[in-house]
């Protein structure tokens, strides 16, 4: 059975506590700016994924349990160290997450910014 993008099923379950970032991520002077969508399924884990603007997704992810997996990785974020990365990164990020501010997180060479996307941020864009 072949993967079913996390995306395709945050989209499904309407009735879940959903969250969605801006999320800029910097590392060495260069930025990737995508969003980030996180829900949070009955059982409280956690399940997310980051798209560009456009639409093609980076990566999924589930944060279960204080352990994460990566997910779909993207074929050039696809090699061992960036998934090790992101993995160690975003179970530090996720616990401490709040849904109603902008937060910045930095570790080693790499800072996130977190911004919740609200009606006022889509009609400034």
């Amino acid at each position: 059975m072949p993967l079913i993008s996390l995306l395709l099923l945050l989209w499904l379950q309407p009735c879940r506590a959903q969250r969605e970032y801006h999320l800029l991520m910097q590392v060495k002077g260069q930025e990737l700016t995508s969003i980030c969508v996180i829900d949070t399924v009955s059982d409280g884990n956690l399940v997310g994924t980051v798209i560009n603007e456009f639409g093609a997704k980076a990566f999924d992810f589930t944060y279960t349990n204080g352990k994460v997996k990566v997910l779909n990785v993207v074929a050039f974020l696809d090699k061992w160290y960036i998934r090790r990365v992101l993995r160690l990164d975003l179970k530090h990020i996720l616990p401490t997450l709040p849904p109603d501010k902008e937060s910045y997180y930095k570790r080693r060479w790499i800072s996130y910014t977190f911004t919740p996307m609200t009606s006022d941020n889509e009609a400034d864009q």
